[in-house]
């Protein structure tokens, strides 16, 4: 399911903010989301991962691990049937496919740090200048936002990211055919004191590594 869920982690549609008042309002709740998003230095937990199709059919759930740290380390693993990791680590991402024990490798561009990976940075110029921002308030301590994608060539038309309280609770995907994909996290610890090492690829030995442009 990874790889369905990283094609939606693409940029995908052109969205025109019609006034400076929403404009204005986007930054606001930019702001929020990132003071959210900056509790933690590191984060590291579970998920459950599943796609309902545009008739409300679920017709994928796979499980995983993830963890981040600031700035911009991450790792992320669903396991099988559908096993694959994608490592973010000095400036490049790495995607390895057990099945075909092979790797792929290609340099974290602007067109790969716009997705929602790049949530857990925290950093709200970034997250305001690749996404149009909207609060949602939720029920009790619940809290959402509508991410809408600010630049061509994105397969999500919207990223909602929900709170409970201030722990982040899960991710949807809601792609221009009306699949969503759900990302639900449990388990999850923050400031664990995770280290860069935590997140270099560690690839099995006679792994074919294909370098994307060489």
């Amino acid at each position: 399911m990874l790889k369905s869920l990283s094609l939606r982690f693409s940029l995908v549609t052109i969205l025109i903010i019609a006034s400076f008042d929403l404009f204005s309002k986007t930054r606001t709740d930019a702001d929020e989301l990132s003071a959210l998003l900056s509790e933690s230095a590191d984060i590291q937990g579970a998920f459950i991962q599943f796609v309902v199709d545009g008739r409300g059919t679920r017709v994928q759930e796979t499980r995983g691990e993830f963890k981040a740290k600031k700035p911009d380390l991450f790792y992320w693993e669903t396991k099988a049937p559908l096993a694959q990791k994608i490592y973010v680590y000095q400036g490049e991402v790495t995607v390895y496919d057990p099945d075909l024990e092979q790797a792929s490798v290609q340099l974290l561009g602007d067109d790969l740090s716009a997705t929602p990976a790049m949530l857990f940075n925290g950093d709200a110029a970034l997250i305001a200048n690749n996404f149009i921002v909207e609060k949602r308030d939720g029920e009790g301590d619940e809290a959402q936002f509508l991410l809408f994608p600010s630049s061509e060539g994105s397969l999500f038309e919207v990223l909602r990211v929900r709170f409970k309280g201030t722990t982040l609770s899960d991710l949807r995907i809601t792609d221009s055919l009306g699949q969503d994909t759900t990302v639900s996290f449990i388990s999850t610890f923050v400031n664990s004191g995770l280290t860069e090492k935590d997140f270099k690829p560690d690839l099995p030995e006679g792994t074919d590594v294909i370098r994307q442009g060489e």
